[in-house]
């Protein structure tokens, strides 16, 4: 029975863990929109707070934002439940090394957009800028409306 026991720990000990990677909360620093080809930077009155990691999770709140990325679909309301959005049913379809360091993870899924009126999900891309174990910024296309964001995060010490 001992030799079970054993064998069981050591199993325990050597088996590589698949636990959850922590949830990184950022800031949006700067904001760009993409009007014909060429990068606007925008702002807006809040602060866009943005949860993510190495593995696709994302979400996102602040209506103003939301609503730009959904040319109006998405009716939100500001200081209401209404004012996030979160990436679902993710799947990594490329990673790419930058020769400056950053890796680039590129996912397909549904932005879930939680409005008054039910839910906005259209179909999107996302890419995952990474500087060492930091998500520093998203590229965010809308395959619905083909409106295309990217932001600049600010990691929240």
């Amino acid at each position: 029975m001992k030799n079970l026991y054993l064998l069981f720990v050591l199993f325990l000990c050597f088996s590589k863990s698949y636990g959850q990677e922590p949830i990184q909360e950022a800031y949006v620093k700067k904001t760009y929109v993409s009007v014909d080809e060429a990068w606007e930077e925008i702002t807006f009155s809040r602060i866009i707070d943005v949860w993510s990691n190495r593995l696709g999770q994302l979400k996102i709140s602040n209506a103003e934002f939301l609503k730009v990325l959904s040319d109006g679909k998405a009716n939100m309301l500001e200081n209401s439940a209404y004012v996030t959005a979160e990436f679902a049913s993710q799947i990594q379809t490329k990673s790419k090394t930058e020769k400056n360091g950053l890796l680039k993870i590129t996912y397909e899924g549904k932005l879930v957009f939680k409005t008054i009126n039910g839910s906005y999900s259209p179909n999107a891309v996302i890419v995952f800028v990474i500087n060492q174990a930091d998500v520093v910024g998203l590229i965010i296309f809308n395959k619905e409306n083909r409106k295309e964001i990217a932001v600049d995060l600010e990691v929240k010490a």
